[in-house]
């Protein structure tokens, strides 16, 4: 059983194709690219947490995507998910926020959950990573950026990750991966 991590696929938002520039012409094929990357990586034994804006609030049953994905899907919301018992009951567990143990190297880090950046989030002083979504890729994840590299060099640990399937290829990723995507050494946690 592995643990991976992912916000923002919004299955069924046409809009987001645009957006972010994704690599599908229609919402169809975004849906059937984004599934088909899914299972690539996940087996069915996985845990996948989605930090935030799984689908779109559009009349396509949110059951009908998690069915085709492999793994225990773990639903972090988001500003687009629906607040409704019909769509929440696709999860296993529906969360607001969370915060889940997750080894590293063999070192135990506390791993924040938010669909929302958080500069100064819970434990970032003490082996603790936040993983968010929500700011695509617009002029708001270059200001992030920018606050976490002014944060490191005040000399403050701040090991804030945005885990939107666009910065991702599209598919799930291991705490690993994400530190090692953006350069980072998993010996710093």
């Amino acid at each position: 059983m592995r643990t991976f991590f992912i916000s923002d696929l919004h299955f069924g938002h046409a809009n987001c194709i645009r957006f972010d520039d994704r690599p599908w012409e229609t919402v169809e094929e975004m849906d059937e690219g984004l599934i088909k990357l899914w299972n690539q990586k996940v087996s069915k034994a996985d845990h996948v947490y989605v930090v935030g804006d799984f689908a779109y609030k559009n009349s396509r049953n949110v059951h009908s995507y998690v069915e085709k994905l492999n793994g225990y899907i773990h639903l972090i919301r988001g500003n687009h998910d629906k607040r409704s018992p019909e769509y929440e009951s696709a999860f296993r567990d529906v969360h607001d926020y969370m915060e889940i143990p997750v080894m590293v190297s063999g070192v135990k880090c506390r791993v924040v959950l938010c669909h929302y950046f958080q500069p100064f989030y819970n434990s970032h002083r003490h082996m603790g990573i936040h993983l968010h979504g929500h700011s695509h890729r617009t002029e708001e994840s270059t200001y992030e950026d920018q606050i976490k590299e002014m944060i490191r060099a005040k000399g403050i640990r701040c090991e804030a990750y945005n885990v939107g399937c666009m910065w991702q290829d599209y598919q799930p990723q291991t705490l690993e991966e994400i530190i090692a995507r953006q350069g980072r050494k998993v010996d710093i946690i």
